[in-house]
């Protein structure tokens, strides 16, 4: 999964990335940073800990931290949000909007660099759906078929949507028509927001943070959290991070928070595989079912499926032991149509 941070020049997005991440602020390709996040799991380290594997993998998030929309108006083209920053962001799965509130009451505003950013995003697309209507037009016009009559149908209705401040993705049956998929709009998506706070609001309730500020938006997941202290506890070594958090009173560090937001706001799940070899989380939407299942962890498993032998991951840990998890009776085999749910451990049964 893919997760791109934007937000206005000194908001701290950079700041929140080298906390996410480990990595130094630096552009390594087409101008943007990218980085890896490994997915907190304690069940993937229990369970390594138990079959002592070659190999561990947690689940894992690619984070982009993209260029944002010029605050300064008068330095933006139409759409701040230029072609070059859109076919970066094109292949993201969701939007962590990052917003700046660490200076002194009264010298910044994220509810208002909130709206930029989403006003933004609602431009883009809105240009986007005239410029594929108005080139419909033209083509009817010189007697050419043009657009399929579901196509047009759909983008009529994202223009409305869209002309109404809404974004695409509110209407949950018009993001999913398959008509769109090609258009990779930026509403069309999940957003997320984090309020860049200052040390003194770290030990407050996020609750009354984000009220101050007039967030969270309706159906804008938000969280708070200081990047800047955040990413000097990254720095530190590992045994001391945890008394830091609590001298500063960091209730729950921003990784988790933010892996347990985009998981939410994707409809994520993971599945986990055992053995000597390797123990593995496998990331999966919800609701998928074991075949498709299997594909994730290779398509000739997809395709050659048979049967998923399943445990639940509180039942295994329950029993201790596979052979006592079988003696149990706990394990059970499931068919194709079977949909995985999170924390399965999972064993699959196919044919190549």
């Amino acid at each position: 999964m893919k997760v791109a941070l934007v937000g206005l020049p000194q908001s701290g997005k950079t700041s929140l990335f080298t906390a996410l991440t480990g990595i130094e602020p630096g552009r390594e390709k087409a101008g943007i940073t990218l980085g890896t996040v490994k997915v907190p799991d304690a069940r993937v380290d229990k369970l390594s800990g138990m079959y002592r594997p070659k190999k561990t993998t947690h689940a894992a998030i690619e984070l982009v931290e993209a260029h944002a929309p010029h605050k300064d108006e008068r330095k933006a083209n139409k759409s701040a949000l230029d072609v070059g920053f859109l076919n970066l962001v094109k292949p993201m799965d969701a939007f962590l909007l990052v917003v700046r509130a660490f200076d002194e009451e009264g010298l910044n505003n994220p509810r208002a660099d909130f709206d930029t950013l989403l006003s933004e995003m609602i431009l883009a697309d809105q240009m986007l759906v005239e410029t594929r209507l108005e080139r419909d037009d033209l083509e009817h016009k010189k007697g050419k078929p043009g657009m399929p009559g579901d196509e047009r149908d759909a983008l009529n209705r994202c223009h409305k949507i869209l002309d109404n401040g809404q974004r695409i993705y509110e209407d949950a049956n018009l993001a999913a028509r398959p008509e769109l998929r090609t258009y990779a709009f930026l509403t069309a998506r999940p957003i997320l927001a984090m309020v860049n706070v200052g040390e003194d609001d770290i030990p407050k309730p996020t609750a009354e943070v984000l009220a101050r500020f007039r967030l969270p938006v309706a159906g804008v997941p938000t969280f708070a959290c200081c990047a800047k202290s955040e990413g000097e506890i990254q720095a530190m070594p590992e045994v001391e991070r945890k008394d830091f958090r609590e001298m500063l009173g960091v209730r729950e560090p921003v990784l988790d928070i933010m892996v347990r937001e985009v998981y939410l706001a994707l409809g994520l799940v993971s599945f986990l595989t055992t053995g000597e070899d390797e123990c593995r989380a496998w990331t999966i939407r919800r609701g998928t079912p074991a075949a498709r299942a299997a594909g994730a962890v290779h398509a000739d498993i997809e395709k050659g499926f048979i049967r998923a032998e399943v445990i639940a991951y509180a039942d295994f840990m329950a029993l201790g032991s596979e052979a006592a998890a079988k003696k149990a009776g706990k394990y059970r085999l499931e068919g194709r149509e079977y949909v995985v749910q999170d924390g399965d451990i999972v064993h699959f049964r196919f044919n190549v």
